[in-house]
């Protein structure tokens, strides 16, 4: 009786193991700070983006970061910090990432790394009706508060050269010097100034300027977990989690630009707000 060998042809072997080498790197957890969970920063004060609400993170970009740790297996856990120090704390492992808009700058990459865009960045002045800065470069030669550390300083003084920025740790400092009249407007992203004036009577907004690609940062020596978000982001994108969020959190006069379409073709248009 001819006894068959079992053996298989080398090709098949072959590609039986780099499916096998496949499949294991695929199980392979995501390098995070705490193993399963994704660690994410948060500012308490940056509606509609990153607030705390009832006691609870809230927000435009808590909620997507919250899908972003869904769609990897990930439990998200989410902690207050101040604009300054985020990204020495993603840097330095005390975070995974943040749940802000990061404004994607030469000096930030020296820093961290950053995700694929989550948003194109435009930014607006506020200022007191009984003394409006229609336009941001009519900013000049006034104190304009700005949230420390951000990336709109110097973009503030390219467009007003001779601008004098007060800088302060958060909105809501900004916002209180702005109505007690120790400064003459508050620089910040366009939803939050949108937000603002809706909010406090007396405030009113100056025109839009766009000030750059904005992303989530990610420490340089962790590139497996910018890989892994960066799929996330992709396929979030493309299913419409990120439009759903963007409409549902966003006031109506602040839409999706048009390069973020752009950058992730396929992307679900938002839908004309219901009356």
């Amino acid at each position: 009786m001819t006894i068959k060998s079992r053996a298989l042809p080398i090709t098949a072997l072959a590609a039986l193991l780099a499916s096998t080498t496949l499949t294991a790197k695929a199980s392979q957890p995501i390098p995070t700070v705490h193993p399963g969970r994704l660690t994410v920063a948060y500012r308490t004060d940056d509606k509609p983006i990153s607030f705390i609400a009832n006691g609870k993170p809230s927000g435009f970009l808590v909620a997507f970061e919250q899908a972003v740790g869904a769609q990897l297996g990930l439990k998200v856990e989410f902690v207050s910090t101040d604009f300054a120090s985020m990204l020495p704390s993603v840097k330095n492992h005390v975070y995974d990432s943040a749940a802000f808009p990061v404004l994607v700058t030469p000096p930030r990459r020296k820093i961290v790394d950053f995700t694929t865009p989550i948003g194109y960045a435009q930014a607006r002045l506020v200022s007191r009706t009984d003394a409006p800065i229609t336009k941001v470069d009519g900013a000049e030669k006034k104190t304009i508060a700005v949230t420390q550390g951000s990336a709109l300083i110097p973009l503030l003084q390219r467009i007003a050269p001779g601008v004098k920025v007060k800088q302060f740790p958060n909105i809501a400092a900004s916002t209180n010097a702005l109505i007690a009249h120790q400064v003459d407007g508050l620089f910040t992203g366009l939803a939050t100034a949108d937000h603002l004036v809706a909010q406090h009577h007396g405030l009113a907004a100056s025109q839009i300027v766009n000030s750059g690609e904005a992303a989530f940062p990610v420490a340089k020596s962790n590139p497996k977990l910018r890989a892994a978000l960066n799929t996330a982001i992709a396929t979030l994108m493309k299913n419409g989690t990120y439009t759903k969020l963007f409409q549902k959190w966003n006031p109506a006069n602040v839409t999706i630009p048009n390069a973020l379409y752009a950058r992730y073709p396929g992307m679900p248009h938002e839908q004309p707000a219901k009356h």
